[in-house]
C-alpha cells in the first residue's frame, strides 16, 4: 500500500501499537518521492507524524551524495535497506541538533528502522499547510528574516547545511516557519556543505523575490554565515 508497507514495516508498526507507543495510525498527510507521511495517535490522544521511508534502490542512489563524505557516517552499507535505514536515523539526528538549538523543525520522538515518529504541525487532524500553497503570506518582511535566520543558525548553532531547502518543505503554521524534510541535511564538515548552502541562499532568495521582498545581499549573508567569528 502506498509503496512503503512491506512486511517489515508493518511488522514495526504493529510493534509500536502492541508497546504503547502508539493507539493508532489514523491515515495520509503527504506522499513523496523518498517517503510517506501518516497522521497518528499516541495513548494520550495526541497527534503525531510518522514518516516511513520508501526501500526503493533508485532513492538509495541519490542519498549517498548527502551521506559521504558527512564525518558521523564512517562506514555506508551497500545493502538497500541499510541505506534507507541509515537516511532515517540522519533525519532523527539532524532533528535532535536543531531541536536542541530550539530551531523551528518538529521535535524528535522515535525512530526504528526506516520509521521516523516525530512532532505533528497543525490544529487538529488538519496538517499545517506548506510555503509554497500559502497565495499571500502576512508579515513578508519578517517571514523572510526568520527563513534566513534559520539557515544562519542553522548552520552556526546546529553544524548542519539543509541541502534542500525551498518553499516546499517549510510548513507555515500560526504565521511562522516551521522546518521540515532534514534528512538530506549535512554536518558543516561535509565537502559539499559550502555548495548546498549557497543552494539554500539562493533558493529562499528566488522564492521571497517573487513575492515582492528585495535582497541584494546574498553573497554578504553568505560570508557572514560562515565567518561567524570574524
Amino acid at each position: 500500500m502506498e509503496s512503503v508497507f512491506d512486511e517489515r514495516t508493518v511488522f514495526q508498526l504493529k510493534k509500536l501499537i502492541i508497546n504503547g507507543l502508539l493507539d493508532r495510525i489514523e491515515g495520509l498527510i503527504s506522499a513523496g518521492k523518498e517517503a510517506n507521511i501518516y497522521l497518528a495517535y499516541d495513548l494520550k490522544g495526541k497527534e503525531v507524524a510518522i514518516k516511513i521511508y520508501k526501500i526503493d534502490s533508485n532513492t538509495s542512489k541519490w542519498m549517498r551524495n548527502y551521506i559521504i563524505g558527512d564525518p558521523r557516517f564512517k562506514k555506508i552499507p551497500n545493502n538497500i535497506s541499510k541505506i534507507i535505514y541509515l537516511w532515517a536515523s540522519k533525519e532523527y539526528k539532524n532533528l535532535k541538533r536543531a531541536y536542541k538549538v530550539g530551531l523551528n523543525v518538529p521535535k524528535p520522538i522515535y525512530i526504528k528502522n526506516n520509521i521516523l515518529i516525530m512532532e505533528y504541525i497543525g490544529f487538529g487532524s488538519t496538517p499545517a499547510p506548506k510555503l509554497k500553497d500559502i497565495k499571500h503570506p502576512t508579515n513578508l518582511e519578517n517571514l523572510f528574516s526568520e527563513v534566513m535566520n534559520f539557515i544562519k543558525e542553522l548552520y552556526q548553532k546546529a553544524h548542519l547545511v539543509h541541502g534542500d531547502l525551498s518553499e516546499f518543505n517549510i510548513l507555515y503554521h500560526n504565521q511562522k516557519p516551521i522546518f521540515i524534510d532534514i534528512s538530506q541535511a549535512v554536518d558543516i564538515q561535509h565537502p559539499k556543505a559550502e555548495k548546498y548552502l549557497v543552494r539554500d541562499i539562493k533558493n529562499i532568495v528566488s522564492y521571497f523575490e517573487k513575492l515582492g521582498i528585495e535582497f541584494t545581499q546574498s553573497e554578504n549573508f553568505y560570508y557572514e554565515i560562515i565567518n561567524k567569528d570574524i
